[in-house]
């Protein structure tokens, strides 16, 4: 009982840290909040949902404690957000359903509530999809100028991959759906691998199955050939439809790509320092996308030899 408690109360100040690491600087924020779901995680699978509510209950009280007002809930309601994926994730798994689709049903989840929000807010303030679209863009620019200016770009020089602040907002606009739904999607396929990594070096659970067995059902690859050929359509909708599916499915196909190079650091043993540094680069570009192209490829190629019979 006292173990629980020292458990849950640990989990506590390090989600009341991560809030405030967070707040200092904006690089941080994206690093360090990121991981937020991973501590409710836990504690839900070692202590149960009722302890994991009660986790994010209790952060939320706190943080609302600073500065009551409505205000406060709207500036940080997406760090609200990520401490209802780690309740979600933990209490779908509880339930028995299997990884992989408690990601995608959080995922499902979460986006519902965020389409909600912007409805409400939408109908409070008078605007419409498309105004609502492109604030939300600038607050992502506001974002990713504060990030590139902590790390010493000047504000005249502020360019990500050679292109434009300017031009990025405007990409930001058009593909803002499918980028909530990735960057949720992303974000809670991290926290629970790193979960898992922890629960089984802590013993809290028995070995799972490594999450490098995991792929795309083989049919997907047809919404991925229908949405690039969309992209040939000259209509405007159509094209602007097909770019937001393809990045969705970038993003599973970029997970099954990640999944082949965990088989292939296992098969090659290669050691644990080797790991953590090579599992980071995946996400740089452009190595991101050669693990998309990999995840691809390994529709037809088996890399893993998943589908081969038993005695091949």
């Amino acid at each position: 009982m006292v173990r629980n408690f020292a458990i849950w109360c640990l989990a506590l100040v390090v989600l009341l840290l991560f809030f405030w690491w967070g707040r200092l600087s904006p690089v941080a924020s994206l690093l360090v909040i990121s991981l937020s779901p991973l501590p409710v995680y836990l504690v839900g699978r070692r202590l149960g949902n009722l302890a994991a509510l009660f986790l994010v209950l209790a952060v939320s009280l706190l943080i609302f404690s600073l500065k009551p007002g409505l205000a406060m809930v709207v500036d940080y309601l997406g760090f609200g957000e990520l401490l209802l994926m780690g309740f979600m994730l933990s209490s779908l798994e509880s339930r028995g359903w299997t990884p992989d689709r408690a990601i995608i049903l959080t995922v499902l989840g979460l986006t519902f509530i965020s389409l909600l929000f912007l409805a409400g807010q939408g109908i409070i303030s008078g605007l419409t999809p498309d105004e609502i679209f492109s604030r939300k863009a600038g607050e992502i620019m506001e974002m990713l100028s504060g990030v590139l200016s902590g790390a010493g770009e000047t504000p005249s020089e502020l360019k990500v991959l050679g292109i434009s602040l300017e031009e990025i907002r405007t990409l930001i606009q058009s593909l803002l759906p499918s980028l909530v739904v990735t960057n949720t999607g992303l974000m809670a396929w991290i926290n629970v691998v790193l979960a898992r990594q922890l629960m089984s070096l802590l013993g809290w659970v028995k070995p799972e199955p490594p999450l490098y067995y995991w792929s795309t059902p083989e049919w997907f690859i047809f919404p991925v050939l229908a949405a690039g050929f969309l992209l040939l359509v000259p209509v405007p909708l159509l094209r602007l439809v097909s770019m937001n599916l393809l990045v969705i499915l970038g993003l599973l196909y970029f997970c099954q790509g990640v999944a082949v190079v965990a088989a292939w650091f296992q098969r090659f043993r290669l050691p644990l320092f080797l790991r953590c540094i090579g599992y980071p680069l995946m996400f740089l570009h452009p190595l991101f996308l050669l693990v998309i192209t990999l995840g691809l490829m390994d529709i037809w190629l088996d890399f893993r030899r998943l589908h081969q019979p038993l005695d091949a």
